[in-house]
């Protein structure tokens, strides 16, 4: 919320302080909001906890207390979700080893598709200013990131004669379905956006569809995105099994791109904890848009706003930048099974939920899903509504 913050362990100089305070202990201390302290905020370390579900506004929020401003520790509970505590615990994983989103608290107890570390916040604002009314937060404004996961930048241009000529004549003679990239950049100019690209360049894994980085076509790809658009790394599957790769991919995408590369989103959204996000600090990643359900769509972290990662194992602050993804084409028409139609339901719904509270929406789509060719068949108009809701205010 922007408003600065100093820890008093002290009593009497808590009573004499001046200005807006709240009391965050196991009891109260005069007449600051009192909020009291769940034991599980003083832990250390990861175990196994009892979570002591509380009732707040029809849903099961953790760490119920007593005789406080709210009937559950809001501070142990927004830790909780945020350090992504359970995904250390929970040894369910799917074929790809990554958490999946009917594994997790937000799933079971059904707030997914809410962002209330953000709800929580503003609701904290507004009881501290009736208890101080020359409290002021900084103002917030929703933002909208369009992004776009580059695994194949072609249908059928880097392939071989043959098998170029043949996909082109099933193709009906047309462009190159996943050559988007000249659409893209008129579609910022229309709806005043800015899309922000994330490129595959390792492939040394039979998920790895990239053509490499010595790929002429590829580099040609790369080298106009970086005139008009943000450009990031899409760590490769591979990555996950051999952390050095990153480092190589890495050098690829800014000797290609001619920039330094800071941002990145895993292949095939492969987070785990706390080995990912440690390999892409060591690479010299400052911002990662990973954190999202491949089977769900909704707020994995339960905020839509930027945060700093936490390393829960060696209970340290970092400096990476963790921006939350709400949805991806995949998740909606494979996972989720809907209809086009349905998707944009479902995008409305989150949209709605993160202008609510003045959020950041990060999209995740690829450029085989924009135009309407193969299972994206009809799903052109979903991702134009995305943009249109996007660039409203």
């Amino acid at each position: 919320m922007g408003v600065e913050v100093a820890f008093c362990t002290d009593a009497d100089e808590f009573a004499t302080k001046a200005g807006a305070k709240i009391c965050y202990a196991s009891q109260a201390l005069g007449h600051a909001p009192f909020f009291k302290k769940h034991p599980f905020i003083d832990e250390v370390g990861v175990a196994t906890v009892d979570l002591a579900f509380a009732d707040w506004e029809g849903l099961k929020i953790p760490f119920a207390v007593d005789t406080s401003a709210l009937p559950f520790d809001v501070f142990a509970a927004s830790f909780y979700l945020l350090s992504r505590y359970e995904e250390y615990l929970d040894a369910e994983k799917d074929v790809h080893g990554r958490y999946p989103a009917k594994a997790s608290l937000a799933f079971k107890n059904v707030f997914l598709n809410r962002p209330l570390v953000d709800e929580w916040a503003s609701l904290l604002s507004r009881m501290i200013k009736q208890r101080f009314p020359e409290f002021e937060t900084k103002p917030r404004t929703f933002r909208f990131i369009p992004t776009l996961d580059i695994d194949r930048p072609y249908y059928f241009r880097n392939e071989g004669f043959l098998r170029k000529a043949a996909k082109y004549v099933l193709n009906g003679f047309k462009k190159d379905p996943f050559d988007i990239y000249e659409q893209v950049r008129k579609w910022d100019e229309e709806f005043g956006l800015q899309t922000q690209y994330f490129f595959l360049m390792g492939n040394k894994h039979a998920n790895d569809v990239s053509p490499g980085a010595n790929d002429k076509l590829y580099q040609k790809v790369i080298k106009e995105a970086v005139q008009h658009h943000h450009v990031g790394l899409h760590p490769s599957y591979y990555s996950n099994q051999n952390s050095g790769a990153i480092n190589k991919e890495k050098e690829d995408l800014e000797q290609i791109s001619g920039t330094t590369i800071f941002r990145s989103r895993q292949h095939y959204l492969m987070l785990q904890l706390p080995e990912t996000y440690r390999n892409l600090i060591a690479a010299g990643i400052r911002e990662d848009y990973t954190l999202a359900f491949a089977d769900a769509a909704g707020f994995r972290a339960s905020t839509c706003s930027p945060f700093f990662w936490y390393d829960l194992l060696q209970e340290q602050e970092t400096d990476l930048l963790l921006y939350p993804t709400a949805v991806m084409d995949q998740t909606l028409r494979r996972y989720m099974a809907l209809q086009p139609e349905e998707a944009v339901q479902e995008i409305t719904s989150l949209m709605d939920a993160i202008k609510n509270v003045k959020g950041t929406f990060v999209s995740l789509w690829h450029n085989e899903s924009i135009n309407d060719f193969g299972v994206f068949r009809g799903w052109k108009k979903v991702y134009l509504e995305l943009l249109r809701l996007g660039a409203e205010q």
